[in-house]
């Protein structure tokens, strides 16, 4: 029960998340325009390759959080959080120098802007180090309250403050000082509560507040965090590059087009950080446990379970793009601009939201050697593809080397670990409990595009259209699992109980 609260919370936090920046990106659009709001974008993209420098602590911290709970080593669990506090805000610090000094260069010869002045983009870009320092340290005790299996009290956290952040951000730009350095002047006061109240929970959920400093245990998991750091660093290489490259090879206002779909896509992410945090401690725990068996058959239900429901989103967005997103955004031409880009980027973002699964169980298995050896490949592949293809068709070939890349993924990362890591995670896996719930969830997805085209629906009709056909493959398709067959029928069972005749 515990796993399935955890797993409703992380969702229910990531589609509040989607829907905040959804629902705000209009008033930011309207208050800041476009080149702003390509700013914007801009920090997303900072934020993703500075994560280098968590040297892969985070998700070392779920990993050991949950392995001693399991087995009776909680105290030298919280004296590691405790000491690794200080080590963030040293690195927080150290952000907020780096982004300063390079500021007024990436104002004025990185970043294409045309209608802001280079020092108005200096001064939002040195913001941003102080943003991101602000923040740097939410991600260390989120990973403590997932390894502690407190994943819902992360999630309440997070809904409460980011709903205020845009609320206070767009109040402040209508009634007070509109400018791209208010808002992220205001970010980074949200972001900084946000990490003191995460600190307070985590170290409540592990325990043993009076634990000690202790900076000789680093040393224990430093060979894993190392690794993990290398798997960090070629991820945030693997998932970022497209955005680096199309930020220097097109204008600002193109970009930000690109930014807009890739937000848009985000949307998937309901799904793929709440499934992550659930499944990899779970991992870790059956694995201490020496449990194969059981190991094996939750891989492949809930595997199941996420397949039909990322499918069923993403197909969704990729059918009826054009609708969406000029209802998003009350505009046909942006529309018209976002909507290839949009697909594309959808496939390839499902695609590697599925292989999650064979990563979460690489690294509860103790082999972050693996997916760094598989990234690596990768981004062999990846640099020629994104330049090529976005040398020569821009924003689109961007979104175009996603998707290939995913499919390469798909394939490369699940024959490797069906060899290198578990049998049961191979092509079997793939073609058991991937490309099943794919088709199911390919039936409704073309009956609802189809009945779009053939009648020229309206955009509100349609998108209630697409959002019945993806109830409808996430319905359908997450009954293939066996797990999920279990929780329906103990609910039901459950209420029968509860309202007799």
């Amino acid at each position: 029960m515990r796993l399935a609260w955890n797993m409703v919370a992380g969702m229910a936090n990531s589609v509040v998340l989607v829907l905040v920046s959804l629902v705000a990106l209009p008033f930011y659009l309207r208050f800041l325009g476009m080149e702003a709001y390509g700013l914007i974008g801009f920090y997303a993209t900072l934020q993703a390759v500075l994560q280098v420098l968590d040297l892969g602590l985070a998700p070392t911290v779920s990993r050991e959080i949950a392995h001693g709970a399991e087995t009776g080593q909680r105290r030298r669990s919280a004296s590691m959080l405790r000491t690794l506090g200080v080590v963030y805000i040293g690195v927080a610090l150290l952000i907020a120098a780096i982004v300063a000094l390079a500021a007024p260069w990436i104002g004025a010869h990185w970043l294409q802007a045309k209608a802001l002045p280079d020092a108005t983009v200096a001064q939002a870009v040195a913001l941003m180090g102080v943003n991101l320092a602000c923040r740097w340290p939410i991600s260390l005790y989120h990973g403590a309250l997932v390894g502690a299996h407190r994943l819902a009290r992360s999630a309440a956290t997070s809904m409460a403050i980011n709903i205020l952040a845009a609320i206070t951000t767009i109040a402040v730009l209508a009634w007070g000082e509109c400018s791209i350095q208010a808002f992220f002047v205001v970010q980074a006061a949200f972001g900084l509560l946000q990490a003191i109240v995460l600190r307070v929970l985590a170290r409540r959920a592990v325990g043993e507040r009076d634990a000690p400093y202790d900076f000789a245990d680093l040393k224990r998991v430093w060979h894993f965090s190392a690794w993990m750091s290398g798997v960090a660093i070629t991820s945030l290489v693997f998932t970022q590059l497209d955005k680096a490259l199309l930020s220097r090879l097109i204008d600002l206002s193109a970009f930000g087009h690109y930014m807009l779909a890739a937000l848009l896509v985000s949307g998937l992410s309901v799904l793929t950080g709440p499934s992550f945090n659930v499944i990899y401690p779970k991992f870790t725990t059956l694995h201490a446990r020496g449990d194969d068996v059981a190991l094996a058959k939750f891989y492949s239900d809930t595997s199941r379970m996420y397949a039909a429901a990322i499918f069923s989103l993403a197909l969704a967005l990729s059918l009826h793009v054009e609708a969406l997103v000029t209802l998003w955004t009350g505009r046909a031409d942006v529309a018209l601009h976002v909507a290839p880009i949009v697909g594309l980027l959808a496939i390839g973002s499902a695609l590697n939201g599925v292989m999650y699964f064979p990563y979460a169980l690489q690294l509860a298995k103790g082999r972050p050697r693996i997916p760094l050896g598989i990234n690596l490949g990768l981004l062999v592949l990846a640099l020629p593809v994104i330049v090529w293809l976005a040398t020569h068709y821009g924003a689109i070939g961007g979104a175009l080397s996603w998707a290939l890349l995913g499919v390469a993924y798909l394939f490369v990362g699940t024959i490797v670990t069906g060899h290198k890591v578990a049998g049961f995670a191979g092509i079997a896996w793939l073609a058991r409990d991937i490309a099943v719930p794919l088709l199911i969830a390919l039936m409704p997805a073309l009956a609802g595009a189809w009945v779009s085209r053939a009648f020229s629906l309206s955009p509100w009709t349609e998108t209630a259209i697409a959002i019945l056909a993806a109830c409808v493959g996430i319905a359908v398709g997450a009954l293939y699992s066996p797990f999920a067959r279990q929780q329906v029928l103990a609910f039901v069972g459950g209420r029968t109980r509860l309202c007799p005749n």
